[in-house]
């Protein structure tokens, strides 16, 4: 006999030690040695920076409690021309070896990116002009086109994940790069994390038909297909098409499917496209290997809009050691921060945000400190466990960094430099935010959301990004079943976690390609199914009814694989089918849920909207988080589920009470409130908050 699930799982560490070299990932930090390093990075750009300026810059760095410096390493500063790079050697700011080793003479880490792609603000994304003007390099159209980015500061023709030029040219980039950086490498050096390329998703052309087209990603296409179905005669039964050899097979210029039986061929192509970036990363991880670089933990980052994004978190995660979010979210996106949060929580390694925006760019979305530092605190209140502030020390094409590009700090920077303080203090890292429910994201349904997308290069991702849902703009067709599918499953999901909120359980959002220990500890999983589904998801499904867990489903029961054919589907024990039509109907669920099966609703809070969420370790509560999403000011009250005494890390603000606590919540506002001591030793001091 199989044993029961636990109660409830933590839902925010690391779900197991991740050990590369002499460094590992362990208790959602940096085992590094004998010595546990909160993951909290900040971002330096070296060669933006006067050489003289480097010393302050670092020293402030440090100061704001940050324990480790994190820096691109831009393959177009570095390269004057095929196999010549300058490394300091004519420019002294390019010496990316003495700014590495001054960290380290400065008690820092690094956390290094050297791309080949890396963003940054930098025309061609730190590609070399050549690079992104090779003909043969250069991601293609249905009708064969260069791919054209456009975006600030320069458009440009973006590369093909595929183009074996490209890997060819990003490998000797790698290698030059590597002779700088391996020997810095931990434990000679203070390199102790490396990011594999950046942002991959199509350089924000990920509309399901924009690309990519280029000979080297149809011929991945093909032996892909070769390896899922065998043969061609297999693969045109799937598709509905009749293939007499590989050379037959065409990938679908646009979405032309009306039944059911027509969707295989795009549902192919939308794996086909995840898995062009899988295997791109894998290459590139590869290529840093091979030079030297290794040894270390890897990651990699990905870009707001990341669930309409033609990628799969939990491949990547086969790949590198962790993928994080980047975030720049303005404090009226309080539940875009939240949903984002929740996914890392329930579908990663160890939620981290490698950019947590601390600014932007001129040209983005403004951004005010108190816009970034709301960001920061509400994403760790829903999971964050390590960020790297982007930026801590300003540059050119940016504003709004807590240190100036002299080194000197600004007034923002005692705000950060507490918040940081707090986390480091409470050991913020090893704490846990129980969790007993999960909602399932169906992978197959997320492909076909981005098959019936309407608006062309005004991709999904692009809508996500700017305050919509990952089923944005998609057609509204059945495709021959009983309503849009494409539509219907993040509807779904949404009203669940609107009665979840409501009803004060706490959750996640876990990936459907997630193995199955992402859902150890979850009680519940509840997950959107319609006629058809992915038969391995549906698979985890059932061994997670079968080891106690309580499945949700529905409305409907599959009977069609992923390839649209018909297949027997196991009803899993203890599954509860449910038809959600109205928001009242997931409402009515969840209450039944919750007194079914006692699940939990810790430090409730009062009025609406305000939230809370708890962390806590073997001793019980340590943190709880009060979060005002609301433009006005609200007297929220929490309910406590005994005496205690509570102290907020930023004003010093204290709070006590029995059975609850009013706290004063500014607009848009959160409060991290560190548990103290007991309401009764507590006593008269409490008299910055109200006890009830």
């Amino acid at each position: 006999m199989k044993p029961k699930r636990p109660a409830a799982r933590p839902a925010t560490r690391a779900r197991a030690v991740r050990r590369v070299g002499g460094v590992r990932l362990e208790d959602g930090a940096l085992r590094i040695a004998d010595r546990s390093v909160p993951l909290l990075c900040g971002a330096v750009h070296y060669w933006r920076l006067e050489r003289e300026s480097w010393r302050a810059a670092l020293s402030e760095t440090r100061a704001l409690g940050i324990p480790i410096v994190e820096t691109y390493v831009p393959w177009q500063v570095h390269e004057l021309a095929p196999g010549d790079y300058d490394f300091g050697q004519r420019d002294p700011r390019k010496d990316v070896g003495a700014f590495l080793d001054l960290a380290a003479d400065l008690g820092l880490y690094a956390f290094v990116r050297p791309g080949p792609h890396i963003n940054s603000e930098m025309t061609w994304f730190g590609l070399p002009e050549r690079i992104v003007y090779d003909k043969s390099i250069q991601a293609r159209s249905p009708k064969q086109s260069p791919v054209v980015l456009g975006f600030p500061p320069r458009m440009f023709p973006v590369p093909s994940y595929a183009s074996e030029q490209y890997h060819l040219e990003s490998q000797r980039w790698l290698e030059a790069a590597a002779a700088q950086l391996a020997p810095r490498l931990w434990p000679q050096g203070p390199i102790v994390l490396l990011q594999v390329d950046n942002e991959a998703t199509y350089w924000f052309r990920d509309s399901a038909y924009d690309q990519d087209y280029h000979p080297d990603a149809i011929a991945g296409w093909r032996a892909w297909l070769a390896q899922r179905y065998g043969t061609p005669y297999e693969a045109g039964r799937a598709h509905r098409r009749e293939y007499a050899a590989w050379d037959d097979v065409v990938a679908p210029e646009r979405f032309d499917a009306e039944t059911p039986e027509q969707l295989a061929l795009h549902l192919d192509w939308g794996a086909w496209r995840e898995e062009l970036i899988t295997r791109a990363l894998v290459r590139f991880k590869g290529a840093m290997a091979t030079a030297g670089l290794k040894g270390v933990p890897t990651v990699h980052n990905l870009p707001l809009g990341e669930q309409a994004a033609p990628v799969s978190t939990p491949r990547i995660e086969e790949i590198v050691d962790l993928v994080g979010l980047d975030y720049y979210h303005a404090r009226r996106e309080h539940r875009t921060i939240k949903r984002r949060t929740l996914f890392l929580a329930g579908s990663s390694r160890l939620p981290f945000a490698p950019e947590m925006g601390v600014g932007a760019p001129p040209w983005f979305t403004p951004l005010t400190h108190e816009d970034s530092l709301f960001c920061a605190m509400s994403a760790c209140a829903y999971g964050l466990r390590g960020m790297s502030l982007y930026m801590t020390v300003d540059r050119d094409r940016w504003y709004g960094a807590p240190i100036d590009a002299t080194g000197n700090p600004r007034l923002e920077a005692g705000a950060w430099k507490s918040f940081l303080h707090a986390l480091t203090s409470i050991g913020f890292h090893r704490l846990q935010r129980r969790v007993e429910v999960g909602l399932a994201l169906p992978r197959e349904y997320s492909r076909l959301s981005r098959a019936t997308h309407l608006m062309g290069v005004l991709s999904p991702i692009t809508l996500e990004a700017i305050g919509g849902s990952p089923v944005e703009a998609c057609s509204e067709e059945p495709l021959g079943f009983a309503g849009p599918i494409q539509v219907l499953w993040w509807t779904m999901i949404a009203r669940f976690a609107e009665a979840l909120t409501a009803a004060g359980v706490p959750y996640v959002y876990v990936d459907g390609d997630a193995p199955e220990e992402r859902y150890d500890g979850l009680r519940v999983v509840i997950a959107p199914t319609y006629e058809f589904a992915s038969v391995a998801r549906w698979s985890r499904l059932c061994d997670f009814a079968s080891e106690g867990g309580t499945v949700v489903f529905g409305p409907a029961m599959p009977t069609l694989d992923d390839t649209m054919r018909a297949r027997p589907f196991e009803v899993p024990r203890h599954g509860r089918k449910v038809l959600i039509d109205r928001p009242e109907d997931a409402d009515e669920v969840v209450r039944t849920l919750v007194h079914d099966l006692g699940l939990e609703t810790p430090f409730r809070a009062s009025p609406a909207p305000v939230e809370t969420t708890v962390h806590e370790d073997e001793g019980g509560p340590r943190v709880l988080f009060v979060i005002n999403p609301a433009p006005e000011r609200i007297e929220a009250i929490v309910e406590l589920p005994y005496a205690i005494a509570f102290e907020d890390s930023a004003s010093g603000d204290r709070f006590a009470g029995d059975r609850s606590i009013t706290v004063p919540m500014a607009p848009h506002a959160c409060r991290m409130l560190v548990v103290r001591r007991s309401a009764q030793e507590e006593g008269a001091q409490a008299t910055a908050g109200r006890v009830s």
